[in-house]
């Protein structure tokens, strides 16, 4: 059966940016719309659109915040979303995973076969349940107080230092999510070979979708001031309580990071921020089961009983595990020194 010609520029493969997928929206004997990242930070869906004996055509639809968000909740169909679209790229792909007939156009240039029907809207009846989850949870305004003196240094670091928390919670938080915990486990897994620990954070902030990505509303400071974002409130209040379970047991938290360190030394395990070659491997049955209680004491330690069983179970070892939860400790600490110093406060 011979596929639809499709008018447009046609594209080399190379000048596509990279995706990221987040989640499936509709499947039957496989995905049918999928949610999808960019590499440069924008949402885009991948919808499928027909197929022969030895290849599927699919088609990227780039989409912004609202657009998104809209139809997830059913207030917009995905011909609507096709129509705001600023641009479609349609392609091929083989068995082997191999993309071809790349080719850029617009919605209304595509043959009437390919769009989305009058009232393409994302049912309950069609959505998965990764797309329910989606369009359950929403951000609201939640303020950092920031008060006095800072420096523009400060001004760009405690945002940042805000997002890798807020990432992180993310994904112990979305652990449910395939995309969320198959992201997290090939991050971890590749500290056996070379890795460093920025890239845990952003991998996990490129599963985050817009929706829920915290967005900057508005920065003012003037002694007092702050810094307004849209979130999750759920990861607002995880961050928050997180900070205050750290100070109010810092000498213990304290002592565990140093443990781990004294452990690391004492086994000739290097520093984690860029560790190549296997070590993870190497290590004997006692020593795995030494790291494993130093993972069951961080969890003990900052109340995380519900995120624990799904994190221990990812397809990574204690010690990348270890690695990742004080790659997240050292950034709180971080972040603590503005609060402890008075310059910054969780509302």
């Amino acid at each position: 059966m011979r596929m639809q010609a499709v008018s447009g520029a046609k594209l080399d493969g190379r000048s596509l940016p990279q995706f990221v997928w987040n989640a499936d929206l509709i499947a039957f004997d496989g995905p049918l719309v999928s949610l999808y990242r960019s590499d440069v930070g924008v949402d885009a869906l991948f919808v499928w659109l027909d197929c022969d004996d030895y290849k599927n055509r699919w088609c990227i639809v780039d989409l912004d915040r609202d657009t998104l968000r809209d139809y997830l909740a059913q207030s917009m169909t995905l011909l609507d979303v096709f129509k705001a679209s600023q641009s479609v790229v349609v392609f091929d792909v083989s068995p082997a995973i191999r993309r071809s007939n790349i080719i850029r156009t617009v919605w209304d240039r595509l043959p009437g076969e390919y769009l989305p029907k009058q009232g393409s809207f994302l049912h309950e009846e069609i959505s998965t349940p990764e797309a329910k989850k989606l369009v359950a949870e929403h951000v609201r305004r939640y303020a950092l107080k920031l008060d006095g003196e800072l420096y523009l240094e400060d001004l760009a670091g405690i945002p940042k230092l805000y997002q890798q928390l807020y990432s992180f919670h993310y994904g112990l938080e979305h652990l449910g999510r395939n995309a969320v915990r198959g992201t997290l486990s090939s991050l971890m897994r590749r500290w056996n070979g070379g890795f460093s620990a920025v890239n845990l954070f952003t991998g996990l902030r490129n599963v985050i979708p817009s929706i829920h990505r915290a967005r900057l509303e508005h920065l003012q400071y003037n002694s007092p001031g702050h810094i307004t974002m849209e979130l999750l409130p759920a990861m607002a209040e995880r961050i928050r309580a997180a900070a205050q379970r750290i100070s109010d047991r810092r000498e213990e938290a304290d002592e565990l990071y140093g443990n781990v360190y004294k452990f690391f030394r004492t086994h000739g395990i290097s520093g984690f921020e860029e560790e190549r070659g296997s070590q993870e491997a190497k290590l004997l049955p006692s020593q795995l089961r030494e790291l494993e209680e130093f993972v069951e004491q961080f969890f003990e330690l900052m109340g995380w009983s519900d995120y624990r069983p799904a994190f221990v179970s990812l397809d990574a070892g204690p010690l990348s595990q270890i690695r990742a939860l004080l790659a997240y400790y050292r950034r709180m600490i971080r972040i603590l020194k503005y609060v402890d110093n008075c310059l910054l406060e969780f509302t």
